[in-house]
C-alpha cells in the first residue's frame, strides 16, 4: 500500500508549469505574427521594437 503514494502537489505544479509554458509560446507566436520583423535574433527584435521613434 505504501508503494502507491502519489505526490499530488508536484503533479499539480508540473501541470501548472506546462500550462504557463504553453501560454507563453502562444503569446510569443501572436506577438511575432502581429509584428513581423526581418531580424532573427530575439534580442535585436526587442531592441528594434522599443527604440524611440523620431518625431516628425
Amino acid at each position: 500500500m505504501s508503494d502507491k503514494i502519489v505526490d499530488i502537489s508536484s503533479k499539480r505544479d508540473d501541470v501548472r508549469h506546462k500550462r504557463k509554458e504553453k501560454q507563453l509560446n502562444d503569446l510569443k507566436n501572436k506577438f511575432e505574427k502581429a509584428l513581423p520583423t526581418e531580424e532573427h535574433d530575439p534580442k535585436k527584435k526587442l531592441l528594434k521594437l522599443f527604440k524611440k521613434k523620431p518625431k516628425k
